[in-house]
């Protein structure tokens, strides 16, 4: 009995939890090894980008087209609450949530130190910030993987605790030497610890000292493998993400998706670069037959001095007859650009490369546009959807961790739209907005606005009619003081409509008491006597007749 009472107690049932799903892209390793598939490997794929022409056109213009504005600071709120620490967008007296009238605003002195590290160098290597955003989105659109890394500088109390932090440098770090440091389930910082001063050392003991200093160590999220040595990164240090296939891990590179596109770009250009070059092959041969092969011997080797210094001569070789009759027969070795139909293939695999980045042919240079989903305007507004997407990235990800590691709370870092916003198109967007407000507010709905400027209705709740005049009330009896029974009425009403006058002002006083008596057995003719009303008032029944 006691141990059902233990096996069922909340003690034990609060102790229980779900366990974390396996993925079978996570291995059973110290370092998680990136998947790469047909033998891939990141300078490979780096190399890829650099030879096809489409491509790197691709992710130059797309890069461009998210950084065009650069970035600018903004406010995390207008007005925050003391009491409730609710975050209002625009200018309140009072909290809407609690209507307390104490608010806060930013703290400008946040951005002092940050925006001083922004604007200059980030790093020793004289890099500006907006040069290290731009690596980055090189490496998202080459790797899927990408990597921000902060140098900081520790301050460690007597308990070996970290207390603060202050970040002294930002890099970019390398997708092909980076590395995420996880257990077989795919979780960080349970696997390995290192030292804050020693990086190159490791340890699977948490409570272990450090071997070269002997101070604490703290949990491995990352491992860079670069040169033969392995520097190990502790949390906050290193921010990895993705843009195309974002997952516990690492991403899915589009160079290994566009690979065979890109390749044939590649072989069709170095085809077409050939043609144009000494060690181009030949488009055909030229048989002549003859019987002097000495002469044509001496020919052929000026023919290879035309052949370098005219890329466009056609050798001419001599065959020896055998019947004596002399010929020319053109050989032909390959097909023309035209007859290969060159340029129709180049447009379709550089259509297929671009529509994966999101690039249209307006920003490759190319003008030959149609209408309908070909236009100038339609092909802006595609490119502008994976400029926004990419910019999500940074607006999400990247700058909120860079934010929280300044200690900045009251201000957030921001990549603004591509395409500046038209003032006029906003005024007559909202004068739309504040019409309809209006018309729905005429037909008997309830307008109301919110703290973010957006009209909100609601639907009133029904109310009963009121009643009108001489409606609802009980009707008044016209005899009421007199001595008129009730009984009288049916009878004076007859006479009224008989006589056709009206009835009498003042009827002969009777009982109010009306009298009820058993009507006459065929009072109702053609009837059975069981079908007819027995209990009927004389004073009251109709009289025909």
């Amino acid at each position: 009995m006691a141990e059902e009472k233990r096996r069922f107690s909340f003690t034990n049932l609060f102790r229980r939890q779900t366990p974390k799903p396996a993925d079978r892209t996570v291995y059973n390793m110290g370092i998680q090894e990136r998947e790469n598939r047909h033998m891939m490997t990141g300078p490979l794929l780096y190399n890829i980008i650099n030879q096809s022409v489409i491509g790197r056109t691709c992710i130059t213009q797309l890069k461009q087209e998210v950084f065009r504005r650069g970035y600018v600071w903004e406010k995390a709120y207008e007005a925050k609450c003391k009491n409730c620490g609710k975050e209002h967008q625009r200018p309140v007296q009072e909290c809407a949530r609690c209507g307390h009238p104490e608010l806060d605003i930013p703290d400008a002195k946040q951005l002092e130190y940050a925006e001083k590290f922004i604007e200059g160098y980030v790093n020793k290597s004289e890099q500006l910030f907006i040069d290290v955003l731009q690596e980055l989105e090189d490496d998202l659109n080459i790797m899927d993987d990408a990597y921000i890394v902060l140098v900081k500088e520790y301050f460690i109390d007597g308990n070996q605790k970290i207390r603060m932090h202050r970040i002294k440098e930002l890099y970019r770090g390398d997708p092909v030497t980076m590395f995420i440091y996880s257990d077989e389930l795919g979780q960080r910082g349970t696997k390995g610890f290192t030292c804050v001063n020693h990086r190159d050392f490791m340890t699977t003991e948490p409570h272990e000292r450090c071997g070269t200093c002997g101070g604490a160590v703290y949990p491995v999220h990352y491992v860079n493998r670069a040169n033969g040595t392995d520097q190990y990164f502790l949390k906050g240090e290193v921010l990895h993400f993705s843009k195309y296939s974002p997952s516990r891990l690492y991403g899915q590179s589009p160079v290994i998706t566009l690979f065979n596109a890109m390749m044939t770009l590649i072989a069709m250009e170095n085809y077409v670069n050939s043609s144009y070059t000494k060690s181009r092959m030949p488009r055909g041969l030229l048989a002549v037959q003859t019987r002097n092969m000495d002469s044509m011997r001496a020919f052929w080797r000026s023919v290879k001095e035309k052949m370098e210094a005219d890329p466009h001569f056609i050798p001419v070789m001599g065959i020896e007859a055998e019947g004596g009759k002399g010929g020319v027969e053109w050989i032909k070795f390959m097909d023309s650009l035209k007859e290969m139909d060159y340029v129709s293939v180049k447009d379709d695999l550089r259509d297929r490369i671009s529509a994966f980045y999101g690039v249209s042919k307006v920003f490759m240079a190319d003008n030959t546009t149609s209408g309908g989903l070909n236009n100038e305007g339609m092909q802006i507004l595609v490119t502008n959807r994976a400029v926004q997407k990419a910019q999500t990235v940074y607006n999400n990800y990247v700058f909120p961790f860079l934010v929280k590691q300044f200690g900045i709370t009251d201000w957030k870092l921001k990549l603004p739209p591509s395409e500046e916003e038209d003032e006029i198109a906003i005024l007559r967007k909202r004068e739309i907005e504040v019409n309809i407000a209006a018309s729905t507010k005429n037909l008997g709905f309830e307008v109301d606005m919110d703290e973010d400027g957006q009209f909100t209705f609601k639907k009133p709740e029904p109310q009963e009619p009121k009643p009108q005049e001489g409606e609802g009330q009980a009707k008044t009896d016209p005899y009421a003081g007199t001595n008129i029974d009730a009984s009288q009425l049916g009878q004076m009403q007859e006479q009224a409509l008989q006589g056709g006058g009206k009835p009498q002002e003042n009827p002969p006083a009777t009982r109010n008491k009306a009298s009820m008596s058993v009507g006459p057995d065929k009072r109702l003719t053609g009837l059975p006597v069981d079908a007819g009303n027995q209990n009927t008032d004389r004073r009251t029944e109709r009289r025909v007749g």
